[in-house]
């Protein structure tokens, strides 16, 4: 059975002896940050548990259904730190507003998948996702963000979750995006035909 790669758990002391080498965990709060900044402060009845690997990730999961929430990795990222960072990238979205499997939109997965494509350029400038339909969802949430990229914060900063926003509502503070997006970013993920 293949280890975790150490960079991606063990926190080093740097040389200036300012500090500690990045892991998943540093990453973490850096990604928040930066999540927050572009999209709204998270959901903070949530708290966060930490990251794990499993044979069925990347996810995020609820344990004991009170608002604990935990960023599952795929066995597969724990020796691959760039795999490890995007998906880290984009399960780190689902932390604004946690909803349970089967329950996010269009919207919130594109979210997501354009957060961590753009995230995970600093290591690894040309990394893709070779999954189609998160990959359209991405390219959709990029034409949105486009003509008006304070859009989700916008409509978050007024306390409306991203799996619940409305086409109509995305059309109020983007009255330039065409309809049909509008429709299909709102639409169920699961059910969503690209």
């Amino acid at each position: 059975m293949a280890t975790v790669k150490d960079s991606l758990v063990i926190a080093n002391p740097l040389p200036s002896g300012d500090g500690y080498t990045w892991t998943l965990a540093s990453r973490l709060g850096e990604m928040i940050l930066d999540i927050e900044a572009q999209f709204g402060k998270r959901d903070p009845s949530w708290t966060i548990l930490g990251i794990e690997f499993c044979d069925s990730g990347p996810r995020t999961w609820f344990p004991g259904d009170c608002e604990h929430i935990i960023i599952q990795l795929d066995l597969s990222a724990k020796e691959d730190p760039v795999q490890a960072l995007f998906q880290l990238a984009h399960e780190s979205v689902h932390l604004l507003d946690p909803v349970v499997f089967g329950f996010g939109t269009v919207l919130e997965e594109g979210l997501a998948t354009y957060f961590s494509l753009q995230y995970i350029k600093q290591f690894h400038p040309n990394y893709t996702t070779s999954d189609t339909k998160y990959a359209a969802a991405a390219r959709l949430t990029a034409q949105l963000l486009y003509i008006n990229p304070m859009a989700i914060k916008e409509l978050r900063s007024r306390g409306i979750k991203i799996s619940q926003i409305t086409a109509s509502q995305l059309l109020a503070v983007c009255p330039k995006l065409p309809k049909s997006i509008a429709l299909d970013l709102v639409t169920p993920f699961h059910n969503w035909i690209e």
